[in-house]
């Protein structure tokens, strides 16, 4: 079996899978091939797919790997996908923002950030699948610790949180404010 054959088994695999997928699965699923093999293939379909502007390209969220549309073709998917669906409150947004530039953190620090009580729109995002719990604190009560899950930066289409939006000193200031 050569290289290219490899290659359109990883694009069927990435399109019937649909949701991102590591390495581990993938050497799992072609058992023929080893794990140097199928990243090897996988980088090469990576790079090949970005030099000749492919529409459907595979990135990675912490470790696995996806196709998906370029993010400057959005525009042209706004009438074809409901935006209802993308759609977040003010007050899930900035609760998710929080969470994102300055987990891992407990109810009550985003409560106090906030003001109010968090819990409900905590319990959304749970729900959405945008958050998780990451163990938690060792101390009184034992508080829960959120971090932003994977499915956060499928749903925001960024590879790692290094790709969030650069606060200015003024927005972190209202982040902290007590």
């Amino acid at each position: 079996m050569d290289n290219n054959y490899l290659k359109g088994l990883i694009e069927e695999i990435l399109y019937i899978w649909a949701e991102p997928i590591d390495i581990d699965d993938l050497s799992s699923i072609i058992y023929d091939y080893n794990k140097p093999e199928i990243k090897k293939a996988l980088f090469e379909l990576i790079e090949e797919r970005n030099n000749r502007e492919s529409g459907l390209i595979i990135r990675e969220f912490s470790g696995s790997y996806q196709f998906t549309t370029r993010k400057c073709h959005d525009k042209y998917f706004e009438k074809v996908i409901k935006k209802t669906e993308k759609k977040l409150g003010t007050s899930t947004l900035e609760t998710l923002s929080i969470i994102a530039y300055k987990q891992p953190i407990t109810r009550a620090e985003i409560d106090k950030i906030r003001g109010v009580n968090s819990q409900s729109t905590i319990d959304s995002l749970m729900d959405k699948g945008l958050i998780e719990e990451n163990g938690r604190l060792n101390k009184i009560g034992k508080p829960i610790i959120y971090i932003t899950s994977n499915y956060f930066l499928q749903y925001f289409n960024i590879s790692s949180l290094d790709e969030l939006p650069e606060i200015s000193f003024d927005e972190e200031a209202n982040l902290n404010e007590d």
